[in-house]
């Protein structure tokens, strides 16, 4: 079949449509491709983040050393200096709180003298050991020189201190040092150390060795480090080196902040949010979703010196007290069972070891390990210590900043407490703060604590709007069948119907088209005549059958429009929506309590077009934030995956998808694509221009075509012209370049009829577009600059700037403009075609240098995302021999050796 014959059955097929009837395509598509590259590795998005299998754990633990390593390198080199090279400083102490590193310095230390060949010896400090004697004995088994039976320990000194060493030096490796008696260390560097033996030790602060390491300060004997909190950046690394992705914006300074830098609690936290499964990667960056508290099995290293008998349950109390502040010890002693005075003596142990601290009450040094401590507590102990802590609040002997804590504990005592004023307070709370995501829990708990039925039934909707408002689908959904399910009798007609959209968006969010199409067919069990029509309308709006929703909501509008408050708005505004999406007209009495509705079906991905669901991304992209978008877009897609898939992102992912092509990130691109299709969305065709794109991006045009060939047909089945003609457009286009007027005129007459049904902005600027595509009309031209130039848009500004200059009609003016722009965005792709473009006009390409650098990222992004050479000659329309010139120049100039090196680099930031 030729081109001709496609297309006229093409249009045939929309004209039909036009008039209530479907006809069948006369062409096949080809199917839908990815990027064909040789080493191609692309997560499904989102991606639960990797849990460390046994198979993997040495190169996990290499990663980890790698990434501990952060910020001590220079330590390690001044401590390396002393031991080598200044036997004036006999004895170097590290000091830092319990968890900052400081065996593993000692680790680092010894594999580096032993490169040096420079002997060592262990020495772990234990209760068995802690006097000199022992201290020597040590030392002699570390050299294979143990002490004989009955040796005094004067000679044992004199035996070693005239032993040969390998290589002429020895360093003692002491970890835990301020374990030692009194005089140890000073008695140990009084008969040991000299020009051949050097001591290192480790010593936690605020305990770090007393009076034997002041006295040894004072005559001058001690080189001191302190090891330092990690930094942000540090934990950056961290999370990227273990999690094979960047972490999203704030997370590395949340973690660091929580852990106060302690890197073994960054580690272990990081563990237990995996085990807790609170980490999800998207797009390449790790998210942190929910709001559980990180999980560690009791056994577990971190809490060793904490599960003594006596202190065990102790730190597991305080652990959910501490907000209470001096009311804390009394409410650990009703909990643990014992006396006060006792907390308080494990108290000031735990104050002793650098674990607590006591500032207006006792309280973790470092809040992360108060978090893992709490998913340690049995269920009767949370409880127990949530009862008393609410009681203890509610009788005002207690009091806490953090406007949650309560909420919290009331949910964790359930039953134990007052159930009318828990419930009363849950919803206060719930209400108040709707969106912070621990209000879910807290509206829920409520509901369920609610005997009455009426009440429960007001509580359960109230509970189920919100989650909806902030497009926490799943739990809105549940609540909403709660309701209609149990409680059905005792809602009003109005509440009924909004219910009714929610469960039924909740089924679209869960892929749950049979039961969509069921409900399209017969409506929701329950209601009246008008509730069920606008229920029946939704749901065929969410199987995106726009035009077959329209007709009925026309059909029905005597029926919906007196059928009561909740009908009358929500039939409004879903014909509203489907008339924008199917073209049409909208009937002009709308009730007045409709913008509640066009609110709600927004959040639910049924409003219109123009405003998506995620207006943050999308609103971002429009303006030119780019990466706010991408970071919003990542953060929705991870939330999701936890409350749900919100049908009306389509936009979203479409934005993402070109944000990413045009950067260079072109199986990114094709991952968030496919990820899309992947999803229950609305308006899928609105998917198919940046995959068209991004076909052509890479020399695919047969491919480009069928791509909006096949979303055409997908369009026309489902009633929806709404985003149509940007594809007729992509068509239009095509067909010019070929020298296809006819083709490419046929295209511009479809757009034309679509701009004047729909009458948006977009349409009528694609409809300018292509009267200077196909007619070359100036006047098109210069109008659709202007609009161009008058929108806060940039990207369709700079896009529409370079169309229009490919025709002749763009000054020297627009396009440094278009190309700044560009640049701005981080649009490499189409920045690097302009240049071209600008060149053969004549116009000077500003910032030489800059212009280079920008070659070579644009290069190094296409690498890293495996392409072939074949395809970045493609891409940057140049021959495949000058890519492996410029290949070669790159990697000489930077030191990469090869493609994973610099996809690593590049991972990590440092390309």
């Amino acid at each position: 079949m030729t081109w001709q014959e496609k297309l006229k059955n093409l249009l045939t097929t929309w004209n039909s449509m036009r008039r209530g009837r479907l006809a069948i395509l006369g062409f096949v598509l080809n199917s839908r491709r990815t990027i064909p590259t040789p080493n191609r590795t692309i997560p499904t998005l989102p991606e639960i983040a990797d849990r460390r299998t046994p198979h993997a754990a040495n190169g996990a633990r290499e990663a980890e050393l790698d990434a501990r390593s952060s910020g001590r390198e220079e330590l390690i080199a001044r401590v390396l200096d002393v031991c080598t090279s200044r036997p004036g400083r006999p004895l170097v102490v590290i000091i830092g709180p319990a968890g900052i590193g400081r065996s593993w310095v000692l680790g680092q230390l010894r594999a580096r003298l032993a490169g040096l060949d420079v002997s060592t010896a262990d020495i772990k400090v234990s209760a068995g050991d802690r006097d000199f004697p022992a201290l020597v004995g040590r030392i002699a088994d570390e050299l294979g020189a143990p002490p004989v039976r009955g040796e005094s320990g004067a000679a044992a000194v004199r035996r070693l201190s005239s032993a040969p060493i390998r290589g002429g030096r020895l360093v003692v490796l002491i970890d835990d040092a301020h374990r030692l008696a009194p005089e140890s260390l000073s008695a140990a560097l009084d008969a040991l150390a000299g020009d051949r033996i050097t001591f290192v030790c480790t010593a936690t602060t605020p305990n770090d060795g007393g009076g034997d390491l002041a006295s040894l300060r004072a005559r001058g004997l001690v080189h001191e480090e302190r090891l330092r909190p990690l930094s942000v950046s540090a934990v950056d690394h961290i999370l990227t080196s273990l999690l094979g992705a960047k972490p999203a914006p704030g997370l590395a300074a949340e973690l660091r902040d929580a852990c106060r830098g302690v890197p073994t609690l960054v580690h272990a936290a990081i563990e237990g949010y995996l085990a807790a499964d609170r980490l999800r990667v998207v797009d390449r960056r790790a998210h942190l979703i929910g709001t559980g508290a990180p999980r560690l099995p009791i056994t577990h290293p971190l809490f060793a010196a904490l599960r003594d008998p006596a202190t065990w349950p102790v730190a597991k109390a305080l652990s959910v007290l501490h907000p209470l502040g001096e009311a804390a010890p009394a409410l650990i002693a009703a909990t643990a069972g014992i006396g006060e005075n006792e907390v308080l003596d494990v108290l000031r142990e735990l104050r002793a070891s650098g674990v607590v601290t006591f500032r207006n009450g006792w309280r973790f040094r470092v809040p992360m390990l108060a978090a893992l401590l709490t998913a340690c507590l049995g269920p009767y102990e949370r409880s127990r210590s949530a009862q008393l802590a609410v009681t203890a609040i509610w009788e005002r002997a207690a009091t806490c900043p953090d406007d949650g804590y309560l909420p919290d504990r009331i949910v964790d005592a359930g039953r134990l407490v007052d159930v009318e004023r828990a419930a009363a307070e849950l919803l206060a709370h719930g209400e108040a703060a709707s969106e912070d995501a621990r209000a879910v829990r807290w509206r829920w708990a409520a509901c369920g604590l609610i005997a009455d039925p009426v009440r429960r039934a007001a509580a359960l909707h109230r509970h189920s709007v919100l989650c909806a408002q902030h497009q926490r689908l799943a739990p809105a959904a549940e609540a909403a069948e709660a309701a209609l399910r149990d409680h059905q009798d005792w809602l009003a007609a109005d509440s009924l119907q909004e219910l009714q959209i929610i469960a039924t968006a909740g089924l679209a969010s869960n892929g749950n088209t049979a039961a969509l199409r069921d409900i399209a067919a017969a409506g929701w069990h329950s209601g009246g005549d008008a509730t069920r029509l606008v229920t029946r309308a939704a749901a065929l709006c969410l199987l995106d059958r726009w035009s077959d929703a329209r007709d009925e909501l026309l059909a029905g509008h005597g029926t919906w429009h007196a059928g009561g408050t909740g009908p009358a708005a929500f039939g409004q505004a879903l014909t509203e929506a489907a008339v924008a999406v199917a073209g049409g007209t909208t009937p002009t009495a709308a009730p007045p309590t409709v913008e509640a509705a066009r609110t709600l079906l927004q959040a639910l991905g049924l409003g219109s077009p123009d405003a998506p669901a995620d207006g943050g991304a999308v609103r971002a992209a429009r303006s030119g934030q780019w990466d706010r978008s991408l970071d919003l877009a990542r953060s929705a897609i991870a939330t999701a995956s936890l409350h749900g898939d919100p049908p009306g992102q389509a936009a979203m992912f479409r934005d993402m998808a070109t944000i990413l092509t045009a950067r260079g990130q072109l199986n990114r691109a094709r991952a968030a694509i496919e990820d899309a299709r992947s999803r229950h969305l609305l308006l899928p065709h609105r998917l198919a221009l940046p995959e068209a794109l991004l076909d052509l991006t890479i020399g695919e045009h047969q491919q480009s075509r069928a791509v909006v060939e096949q979303a055409l047909t997908a369009a026309a089945e489902t009633g929806a012209i709404a985003g149509t003609e940007e594809l007729w457009l992509h068509i239009a286009e095509l067909e010019s370049r070929r020298g296809n007027k006819d083709a490419a005129k046929l295209c511009a007459e479809r757009i034309e009829q679509i701009a004047d049904e729909l009458g948006t902005a977009e349409a009528h600027q694609n409809r300018l577009l292509a009267r200077v595509f196909v007619e070359g009309a100036s006047d098109a031209a210069a109008e659709v600059l202007q609009l161009a130039a008058e929108q806060d848009r940039p990207f369709e500004f700079a896009t529409t700037v370079t169309a229009v200059a490919e025709r002749g009609f763009a000054d020297r003016k627009l396009l440094l403009a278009a190309y700044e722009a560009f640049g701005e965005l981080g649009a490499l792709i189409p920045r690097a075609r302009l240049r071209l473009l600008m060149r053969t006009r004549n116009v000077a390409v500003p910032g030489r240098n800059a212009t280079v650098a920008e070659n070579e990222r644009l290069l190094a992004t296409l690498i890293t995302e495996g392409l072939t050479n074949s395809q970045v000659a493609t891409v940057l329309g140049t021959s495949e021999k000058s890519v492996e010139g410029r290949l070669t120049r790159f990697f000489q100039r930077t030191g990469y050796r090869s493609r994973a090196e610099l996809a690593t680099a590049t991972l990590r930031g440092c390309a």
